[in-house]
């Protein structure tokens, strides 16, 4: 998906050529690059992940990519970035053992990949939840459908059926996955 700038809490930062990526004649390999900096934080956002976010408030930056032995029956994910402190990290989460009921935003993001839901108008859904939420850190765990749910009462509220029938579409498709893999 390359790197993305969505919602308050998406870096936008200047996408700047790795280092490791320059070659000695001068020239670079265009092939990944990467966002250094949101806000007042350095953060890593690359351009070669499946899906990339950061946030500017607490210089979280996650990448996430599908381990080398990932496959249907195997929906193994490798997330990459750097945590509020500027440290690294790494983790595998498997995208079948995910309760969407009790994760992170890290994991739920994961079910957007694992489910094709990558396009913008999709991950909105998910920063709905996770603002809905008011979490602190991409790795609090929430009840991310119940405040999804939230956000569907308030699109009909509001009269946005568009939104509403776009979100519960959404939810429909995690929960299903879900309840499939458990």
């Amino acid at each position: 998906m390359g790197i993305s700038g969505i919602g308050n809490n998406v870096a936008v930062g200047e996408a700047v050529n790795h280092a490791k990526n320059r070659r000695t004649d001068g020239e670079f390999n265009k092939t990944v690059m990467e966002c250094v900096g949101a806000g007042d934080h350095k953060v890593s956002l690359r351009q070669d992940a499946l899906m990339s976010y950061a946030s500017p408030q607490t210089g979280e930056s996650v990448n996430i990519y599908r381990a080398d032995d990932y496959s249907e029956d195997n929906p193994i994910y490798i997330i990459r970035g750097l945590d509020a402190d500027g440290n690294e990290f790494e983790k595998k989460i498997d995208a079948g053992k995910i309760n969407p009921n009790n994760c992170n935003y890290n994991e739920l993001m994961v079910l957007n990949v694992e489910t094709g839901h990558t396009s913008p108008k999709d991950i909105i859904h998910a920063v709905a939840a996770r603002d809905k939420a008011n979490i602190k850190s991409y790795f609090d765990q929430k009840d991310y459908i119940s405040y999804a749910n939230e956000v569907m009462r308030d699109y009909k509220t509001l009269g946005n059926w568009g939104s509403y029938l776009a979100i519960n579409k959404w939810i429909k498709s995690i929960m299903d996955y879900a309840f499939k893999m458990n």
